[in-house]
């Protein structure tokens, strides 16, 4: 009955359209397309479209929602379904859906914590709260605005190539909203924007979330922009759920979420003329990284109907038109620059920041780069731009912010076999106590108890200048060893105290000069005064003023798993004339080279450099060396520890492969290191190490003994594992062992170091 009154309608509108125009300029009736949302199951839209294309049919409106509104949004812009079926295929969507961004684009002063804890919750009402969603979608909407660079404000999304309307819901009225004009990226960023995933967009007075929670199928808007014939693609909820099915609590809540446009769905679909639902054969709307399969299960689904849309287009006698796509010049010129949304940051600071100035011809990577850079300082959640034509040949560039809360808390959990477990504690202040100022509090609870705290005061006009004040405080109990055998253990108490400057050279470089003030302390557990007891040793201490000249760099793309870029830390220290305290009977009962009650001035340099390099897609390669020199006269505190894992940094601890953490003690040391890491499943890695070392008692015997293989001064040590880049932090499990004592060591860590 439906198909003739199909067919009725399509002979009504072509005799009344006769009679009204010559038979050369004809009218069709109208036909629009609606896209449902459903996550990653809306990507069987593009798969539809190709057979719609095929059929000869080409829609004169579309509407969608939440995922339908991005396949539907790019087709109304011109892109044709195999261009954005090469969207899909080339899309990082691991990447698109996380707020995570390369570590080389972080400023260098952030890079340390940019990655290091597990949960992080702003204060805000003098509490803590947690986020409006996990997801602000900064990457997602970056690749929004390339694809419709240099799109405008619109004043009707009905200039499209293709008509186009998207659905959201205001959270603050509850009301359905129909985008049809204003900021096209942001519509179907609001149109998509799933609650307690991605975080709402504020817009105006407006709190805009995924338009699914009410209308997943907007039948009646097509409708109502004048289509006659109106196909349907809905891959909304499964209708033939079961109360067995509704197990987990995600699956609750995102189903009661979108309760409300499950029942508009199912009223919509009477409205339509031809209904598509694909088959996914169990696929869900969080299977991104199958998107090229959802797609052509679209697609298989649409050949189905492929007899009945081709008739369609026969009786209408279509002919495939091509759309045009928006023209998208390389280069615009931006006239001024706004910046919307900034509470306590200056725009003198965001545009120090960015580069930009106007005035200037720039192109979407010039926009990008300017993000990245403001982004990078870690200032923000969120960083987007808008352009506004001025109707001179030039636009009005507008970024659109949204800051951090100035107060975090931050925690994070730890256990490793070197430093046990441990309870990270963090409460940071931005621009909150002192303008243009961090203070972080960091307390760690644990076997192996630590406290930091540091203030920086930001100056200039990019703020690329830094003074900062510190104190620092470690309490480690360690092993001593001999000849690989666990001697007994130790405490070493350290406490740091100073101030400096830093200046950044950009993001992945900086300089800096450090005035200190440092006490250390070393005192044995009983089971060590036993095996020296002709030393009556109880304790040693050293305290004394001194400076640090360092130099950082760092293009790595991840803090923990980098596959590419490099790293270099430069640092030259010098002590004066240190105090020395003791209570022993006699030192050199123990060793009269490192345990000394005098101590002079003295100079130490270390250096470490690293080059990462990706092949065959999976297989990382780093190459790394090292260097430490003292200068005569030191005392084992500027002695170097060598052994145990990259992630347990702590000063003169240098981590070694085969060695127990801070196992070999040497006043001098070179190293060479090299591993591969091969990624054998998502995020989990298999991984191989190798290093090779020289310890010397003279600085100069370093350099005269560097290719001297055979000498007694080299060691060597190699390990083997698995490695996970897991949500809770970095996991590793590793067997290693070295070339002096040939014994087996194990090594396991879960979660994000202090």
């Amino acid at each position: 009955m439906k198909k003739h009154l199909i067919t009725l309608t399509v002979l009504l509108s072509l005799l009344a359209t006769a009679f009204a125009q010559n038979s050369d300029t004809i009218q069709h009736p109208k036909i629009g397309l609606v896209l449902s949302g459903g996550g990653a199951k809306g990507l069987a839209h593009i798969g539809v479209l190709k057979v719609l294309e095929q059929a000869g049919i080409k829609p004169d409106y579309i509407t969608g929602t939440s995922m339908g509104s991005i396949i539907g949004g790019l087709y109304a812009l011109g892109y044709s379904a195999d261009e954005i079926s090469e969207i899909n295929k080339n899309a990082d969507w691991t990447q698109l859906l996380s707020d995570d961004i390369p570590l080389n684009k972080i400023v260098m002063e952030q890079k340390h914590d940019s990655k290091r804890f597990l949960f992080r919750m702003p204060f805000r009402n003098k509490g803590i709260t947690l986020p409006s969603g996990f997801i602000e979608g900064q990457e997602l909407e970056r690749l929004f605005r390339k694809l419709a660079w240099p799109m405008p404000m619109q004043s009707s999304f009905d200039s499209l190539p293709i008509p186009f309307r998207c659905m959201s819901v205001d959270l603050v009225s509850g009301e359905t909203i129909e985008h049809s004009s204003g900021d096209f990226v942001t519509s179907i960023r609001s149109s998509m924007s799933i609650p307690s995933i991605f975080s709402p967009v504020d817009v105006d007075t407006l709190l805009l979330v995924d338009g699914g929670v009410s209308s997943n199928f907007p039948v009646e808007q097509v409708r109502k922009m004048g289509a006659d014939i109106v196909i349907g693609v809905y891959v909304g909820f499964d209708n033939d759920i079961t109360k067995e099915d509704l197990f987990a609590l995600t699956d609750v809540l995102t189903r009661s979420t979108g309760l409300g446009g499950v029942v508009d769905s199912k009223k919509q679909m009477k409205s339509v003329d031809y209904l598509i639902v694909p088959d996914l054969k169990g696929l869900t709307s969080s299977d991104f990284v199958k998107g090229v399969q959802i797609e052509q299960y679209g697609e298989e689904t649409a050949l189905l109907h492929y007899k009945e849309l081709k008739h369609l287009a026969d009786s209408l006698n279509l002919k495939f038109r091509e759309v045009k796509k928006i023209d998208q010049p390389e280069l615009i010129l931006v006239k001024s620059i706004q910046v919307n949304n900034l509470k306590n940051i200056t725009t003198d600071f965001f545009l120090g920041q960015s580069g930009l100035e106007e005035g200037q011809y720039l192109s979407n990577n010039d926009i990008e780069a300017a993000i990245d850079r403001v982004y990078g300082t870690n200032y923000f959640s969120k960083v987007t731009y808008t352009l506004f034509d001025n109707d001179d040949d030039s636009y009005t560039l507008i970024f659109n912010t949204k800051e951090k809360s100035r107060v975090f808390y931050n925690l994070s959990l730890r256990y490793d076999s070197d430093l046990k477990l441990g309870v990270a504690n963090d409460i940071t202040f931005r621009n909150y106590l002192i303008p243009s100022s961090e203070v972080s509090v960091k307390l760690n609870i644990a076997q192996n108890p630590a406290f930091k705290f540091e203030l920086k005061k930001y100056w200039g006009k990019k703020q690329r200048f830094m003074n900062f004040y510190f104190a620092d405080i470690n309490n480690d109990e360690l092993t001593f060893f001999q000849n690989g055998n666990d001697m007994g253990k130790y405490d070493l108490l350290t406490f740091k105290a100073g101030a400096g400057m830093k200046y950044s050279l950009g993001l992945n470089r900086q300089i800096g000069i450090i005035g200190k003030y440092e006490y250390k302390k070393v005192k044995p557990h009983e089971n060590l005064k036993q095996l020296f007891s002709d030393a009556g040793f109880n304790y040693l201490s050293s305290s004394g003023f001194g400076y640090v000249a360092f130099y950082n760099a760092n293009t790595t793309d991840d803090l923990y798993f980098p596959k590419r870029g490099l790293k270099l830390d430069l640092a030259y220290s010098h002590m004066f004339n240190p105090t020395i305290r003791y209570d022993a009977k006699d030192l050199s009962a123990l060793n009269g080279n490192i345990l000394s009650s005098e101590q002079h001035s003295y100079s130490t340099l270390l250096v470490s450099y690293d080059v990462y390099m990706t092949f065959f897609r999976r297989a990382t390669l780093n190459l790394g060396t090292g260097l430490g020199l003292n200068s005569d006269n030191t005392s084992m505190y500027s002695f170097f520890n060598l052994g145990g894992s990259y992630l347990n940094k702590r000063d003169n601890f240098i981590p070694f492969a085969g060695f127990s953490f801070g196992e070999t003690i040497v006043r001098n040391f070179s190293m060479f290191r090299a591993s591969v890491d091969i990624e054998i499943l998502s995020d989990v890695y298999l991984s191989a190490k190798f290093n090779v070392a020289q310890g010397t008692e003279d600085a100069a015997d370093i350099f005269e003994g560097l290719f001297d293989f055979d000498s007694e001064q080299y060691f060597a040590g190699y390990g083997a594992g698995l490695k996970y880049d897991s949500p809770i932090g970095p996991v590793q499990l590793m067997a290693a062992g070295n070339t002096e004592d040939k014994k087996a060591r194990w090594y396991f860590s879960i979660g994000f170091p202090f």
